[in-house]
């Protein structure tokens, strides 16, 4: 694989996993038609539609907040319009960070005001908020019971942590 094939794959990773699977190769295949020869890289112009392609894909697929907010927050099932996102939303390697990140944000009004509350309030947030966190640590458990959810009988790719 030459310098410009690899620059051209690195461009190609804006588009979600599913779609590299489809049609990656097509599209690597059209950037490598569009090179010179002896070109070592994509032109800004090829490298700014494929980044902007592939961000455009991505919005597209997205559920609407209130989808996403119950969906992220509460393990609700999205709607068949967003499964193929769910999909790759579980089996992607930062969900476990996004789920805690989310609750983080979720509950910081909350941690703004700990010191106007009662003691035994903060105690209750603190539990709540820990006990929703520690909830995602069984990771595969959670990743294959969301799958099931959402339609798809696969197991979770990666190691068994």
């Amino acid at each position: 694989m030459d310098t410009y094939e690899r620059r051209c794959r690195l461009l190609v990773r804006a588009y979600p996993p599913r779609y590299r699977q489809t049609r990656g190769e097509e599209l690597i295949g059209t950037l490598l038609d569009l090179a010179e020869p002896q070109q070592t890289r994509p032109t800004l112009r090829d490298s700014l539609d494929v980044i902007r392609g592939g961000i455009a894909l991505r919005l597209r697929e997205r559920p609407p907040l209130w989808h996403w907010a119950l969906y992220r927050l509460f393990h609700k099932r999205l709607p068949d319009t967003y499964r193929w996102w769910a999909h790759d939303d579980l089996l992607d390697s930062g969900y476990l960070a996004r789920q805690c990140a989310t609750w983080l944000l979720a509950t910081s009004p909350l941690w703004a005001f700990i010191g106007l509350m009662p003691i035994e309030l903060v105690h209750q947030v603190i539990f709540f908020t820990l006990s929703r966190m520690l909830g995602f640590l069984p990771q595969r458990s959670l990743r294959l019971y969301q799958l099931r959810r959402h339609g798809f009988n696969l197991e979770v790719q990666g190691n068994s942590r």
